[in-house]
């Protein structure tokens, strides 16, 4: 395992300099620094997971450079990886999973001076609500033995929701919300930690934006979104709601909603109210379904994806292309056959890239735009949990 290095101050200093203007012209981001005078290295940040910008908006708030941990598959783009691994030093880690290498690096870190920086929920929010945060992470907050600093930010799920291209501008505000120095941490056990950390990292945009009423306004509110919601709340159909501009709907019944400028759905006493609300409705309905009569047909059905295999932190290769199939017990593409035994974690990156973890291989499916992967997630796991005996089910986020 190679040494790891502190991530430059000097690079991120230029980083703030060109990113906070172009977040806060194209997003609208304002991140309070009102702390960042008094604050030095080493220490250990975490901050809820909102956009694709985030690591930008934990940069702006610090004046030092930050080692941010980030999902290996990010490390797979040839030289673009290499350029950025040299340049800021982020740490590789495998989604979803115990990550002993990882772990080292962020030790190897803080005892040469660094800081880390992690999003501990491992994934951007898909419904708008903070993700479920790694059971181990407070443990590691104790273990790393640097004062501990967690970050919040508000809105950023509805200036970039990771199932849009287009972004919306608004409001963003980020800042800290809460500092334990290394006395508080050992005076604390590790349950109590993790505690202190779900509950100063939750945000719920949705109940943010009732009060606030911040517009945020852009091109195609709607656009894309039946690749996380394929649930229809009113005919209970899988596989069939349609989005065009502003606009969502049921290609199996009448039903037809919209996104409007706060990020709520209209006709709300129609509907669920919020993306959040249905994706309730809709991870209950998987639940109810009976999935015996799909050994030899599919549950989903999906042409026209890209499978590949990867190296943990390196490029992907032997790429095919083909389909993708769900059964109750596994999924099939092109030639390839993974039980859900076998599987150790499922995660969706960006929004199109499902990958698939097994005890010895990573594989990674790319699909075209609007084609709905967080369904595979999603009842993968709770097959996968109900064959197991899983009383407390975890669906990917």
């Amino acid at each position: 395992m190679a040494k790891q290095k502190k991530a430059p101050n000097l690079m991120f200093k230029i980083l703030r300099g060109i990113m906070k203007p172009m977040l806060k012209r194209k997003y609208g981001v304002e991140v309070d620094r009102s702390m960042h005078k008094t604050l030095k290295r080493p220490c250990f940040i975490l901050c809820n997971h909102q956009a694709a910008f985030d690591q930008f908006v934990m940069g702006l708030a610090f004046k030092f450079g930050i080692n941010i941990v980030a999902s290996d598959a990010i490390f797979r783009h040839g030289f673009q990886s290499w350029l950025m691994k040299k340049l800021v030093r982020p740490i590789p880690i495998t989604k979803g999973q115990s990550d002993v290498q990882a772990v080292k690096k962020m030790m190897q870190t803080v005892k040469i001076g660094g800081t880390v920086g992690i999003f501990p929920e491992g994934n951007r929010c898909f419904f708008g609500e903070t993700m479920t945060i790694g059971q181990g992470t407070g443990r590691l907050a104790k273990m790393l033995k640097v004062p501990l600093i967690l970050m919040r930010m508000e809105g950023g799920y509805f200036a970039k929701p990771r199932w849009k291209i287009q972004p919306n501008k608004g409001i963003v505000k980020a800042g800290v919300v809460k500092i334990l120095s290394v006395e508080e941490l050992e005076g604390m056990t590790n349950e109590e930690v993790q505690k202190t950390i779900e509950e100063n990292l939750y945000q719920n945009d949705f109940e943010f934006n009732k009060d606030a009423k911040i517009k945020f306004l852009g091109k195609a509110r709607a656009e894309h979104l039946e690749s996380i919601l394929f649930y229809c709340p009113k005919c209970h159909a899988l596989d069939c709601m349609h989005s065009k501009i502003h606009d969502f709907y049921c290609t199996k019944c009448d039903l037809k909603t919209g996104i409007d400028e706060y990020g709520f759905f209209y006709d709300g006493d129609s509907v669920p109210q919020t993306i959040l609300d249905w994706s309730k409705l809709q991870l209950e309905f998987i639940k109810t379904i009976d999935y015996s009569p799909y050994n030899d047909k599919p549950i989903f059905f999906n042409d026209d994806i890209i499978l590949s295999k990867a190296i943990k932190a390196k490029k992907q290769t032997d790429a095919q292309k083909g389909d993708i199939k769900l059964y109750n017990d596994r999924f099939e593409f092109c030639d390839t056959t993974i039980y859900l035994k076998d599987i150790k974690n499922l995660s969706i990156q960006e929004v199109r890239k499902l990958q698939i973890y097994t005890n010895t291989d990573i594989f990674v499916v790319d699909a075209k735009l609007k084609t709905n992967l967080v369904k595979y997630m999603i009842v993968g796991y709770h097959l996968k949990n109900v064959s197991e005996g899983k009383k407390d089910e975890y669906f990917g986020y």
